[in-house]
């Protein structure tokens, strides 16, 4: 069974926040991020960001350095390997789908380069052109799915660890992901196999000290100790458990829409629905952290 919003969070002064969904997703009002000094204001957004994981912010005109200011908020940039920076930022990627592409980026569900040692904390991406209809993202709470695990399975994953690798193998390999999406300066993408990390499948969050489920069909190959034929079924289940519509929420996006999202206890999915249509988004991770 599902409870309410873990103790309904505290109110806030400086913010305006209304909720996306049950468990996670908020929209952030009252706040012009570009410039902002009020570290009143950055308080309860970083405190917003911990209460619901996925914060959407409307109508914010940033440069890539205002996107860089407002990343800094929430932990140091980090490189993402496989995409080459814009000219004088190399920390914020262009994220691009041209009308005559199918292939997009960032489909599937998953948590941001879980394959790297120190996955970034958050992700943030800045919506500069957008479909008229279509390319949505899905976010879910694999705190909230954790949470309705029964005991037996929790006892289970709390021992487990997952083995995280870059090549994509479930998924088709890294290959398919990155294939045709010509617009974007994709690189390296043949160093992917050597990029493998081991991360506890119960991820603590260290502001909340809640739990969450920290694995993707997307990334995870098997867990330690354990071969792929017996991980595998218990990957899927996981997988399909985590994803339940009860744990999720949805982001439309409109030019000028900026989302940051906690790695550490949610999934993405961007929704693949607009071919024909031009999709331009601005992205930028931060904060990277040790799974524990």
């Amino acid at each position: 069974t599902m409870g309410k919003l873990e103790n309904m969070p505290a109110s806030y002064a400086r913010i305006a926040v209304e909720p996306l969904a049950g468990v996670l997703g908020a929209e952030i009002g009252g706040v012009t991020l570009a410039g902002l000094a009020d570290d009143a204001a950055w308080n309860e957004i970083r405190r917003a960001f911990v209460d619901y994981s996925v914060l959407v912010f409307r109508d914010q005109a940033l440069t890539p350095a205002d996107l860089m200011a407002v990343g800094e908020r929430f932990g140091a940039p980090c490189h993402y390997p496989f995409v080459t920076g814009m000219d004088g930022y190399p920390f914020v990627f262009e994220v691009i789908k041209e009308p005559d592409e199918t292939t997009n980026f960032g489909g599937g569900w998953h948590s941001d380069t879980t394959y790297l040692p120190q996955p970034p904390l958050a992700t943030l991406l800045h919506a500069v052109e957008t479909p008229a209809r279509g390319g949505d993202t899905l976010f879910t709470s694999t705190r909230a799915a954790y949470d309705a695990l029964s005991v037996g399975m929790k006892r289970l994953v709390d021992g487990l660890v997952g083995v995280n690798s870059a090549a994509l193998k479930s998924g088709g390999g890294r290959s398919a992901m990155h294939r045709n999406i010509g617009a974007m300066k994709i690189h390296d993408t043949d160093r992917a196999d050597a990029l493998e990390a081991e991360h506890p499948v119960a991820r603590t969050h260290p502001e909340s000290g809640r739990k969450a489920l920290y694995l993707s069909r997307t990334h995870t190959i098997r867990f330690r100790d354990m071969s792929e034929a017996e991980s595998s079924p218990i990957i899927e289940w996981l997988q399909a458990h985590q994803t339940r519509p009860e744990f999720t929420c949805r982001v439309r996006w409109m030019p000028g829409t900026l989302t940051v999202w906690d790695n550490r206890c949610t999934q993405h999915n961007a929704i693949n629905d607009y071919h024909g249509q031009r999709r331009h988004m601005r992205r930028l991770t931060v904060g990277a952290q040790t799974p524990v």
